[in-house]
């Protein structure tokens, strides 16, 4: 037995009269199906994540290498407990050249795959990190060009991330339960973090999303077979401003790559409505990078 999510679609009476605090947890059903055999309601699908390669995809500027290196280290170890295999993508969104050369250290030791240094100059001048931190368009940017070079299951996590080892061993199953397209649910509702402008661009009536959950933008988890649509409209709205950032919104009233992503999920009828801990996931947890590297390189004497 295993719960599946009921995903409704905004048209249907069923979306317009989804009330989020009442109903949250009522559209899970237990079911037998043969396409979800083996999928018990246990830790695990161990025979299902052996097939497949997840691409994680992190990056960082100067000013968060500290919560980076620390999130290497933490992810290195998460993922050995959790016997699975994964790729490791880190941007480099404006890092120093000695914190490069860490980088080429910790790869050549197995912490990560690649370093990807993001070209710039691809893309729209607004994107610029270092203004109104570039309406974080730049991480649809990002999530679209791995998904082109690397298709398949690609997980996004901001830097200062933690995962707990069932993720990435039950990743398969999260993704089945939501038609590939995994993020938790962030606080507030779509009222309280989409500005108006968004409805405008698309025409499209708020009434029929203000009381949906918002996505959560740390930590998203796509299978491109069933969602390369979402990252490609996601990516084609930022890479106009006044679609990702509207005149008139700031981060007092709109959540920019957010917001995007939780409206175009719920248009497609994907709601995030499962805490982030139900998928094993802490998020904005890099105030204590320093001590936690310190307390890694002491304990690892070889990553020295």
């Amino acid at each position: 037995m295993t719960r599946i999510y009921l995903h409704v679609y905004p048209d249907s009476e069923l979306f317009k009269d989804y009330e989020y605090e009442k109903l949250k947890g009522n559209y899970t059903n237990d079911i037998k199906d043969d396409k979800y055999e083996g999928f018990e309601d246990e830790e695990t699908d161990e025979h299902l994540t052996n097939d497949i390669l997840p691409t994680i995809i992190t990056g960082a500027s100067k000013n968060h290498f500290c919560p980076l290196k620390s999130f290497l280290y933490t992810i290195h170890e998460t993922i050995k407990e959790s016997q699975t295999k994964t790729r490791i993508i880190v941007y480099d969104l404006g890092l120093s050249n000695k914190q490069n050369e860490e980088l080429s250290d910790l790869q050549n030791k197995g912490y990560l795959t690649k370093v990807e240094l993001f070209d710039w100059s691809k893309y729209p001048s607004f994107w610029n990190i270092s203004i109104a931190r570039g309406e974080y368009a730049w991480k649809p940017g990002m999530i679209y060009e791995i998904s082109q070079k690397y298709p398949g299951v690609i997980i996004w996590l901001d830097s200062g991330t933690k995962v707990q080892e069932k993720f990435f061993r039950n990743v398969n199953k999260f993704l089945d339960e939501s038609n590939g397209f995994v993020s938790p649910s962030s606080p507030g509702l779509m009222i309280n973090w989409t500005h108006p402008g968004i409805y405008d661009y698309f025409n499209d009536d708020h009434t029929k999303y203000d009381n949906l959950p918002n996505c959560n933008g740390a930590s998203i988890a796509f299978d491109t077979k069933r969602t390369q649509s979402l990252i490609d409209s996601w990516y084609e709205c930022a890479l106009e401003k006044d679609c990702i950032a509207p005149p008139g919104s700031s981060r007092a009233n709109h959540r920019q790559d957010q917001t995007l992503l939780t409206y175009l999920a719920a248009r497609e009828g994907r709601i995030c409505d499962q805490d982030r801990s139900y998928f094993g996931f802490h998020i904005h947890d890099d105030s204590n990078c320093k001590k936690e590297i310190k307390q890694y390189e002491s304990e690892h004497k070889d990553i020295n």
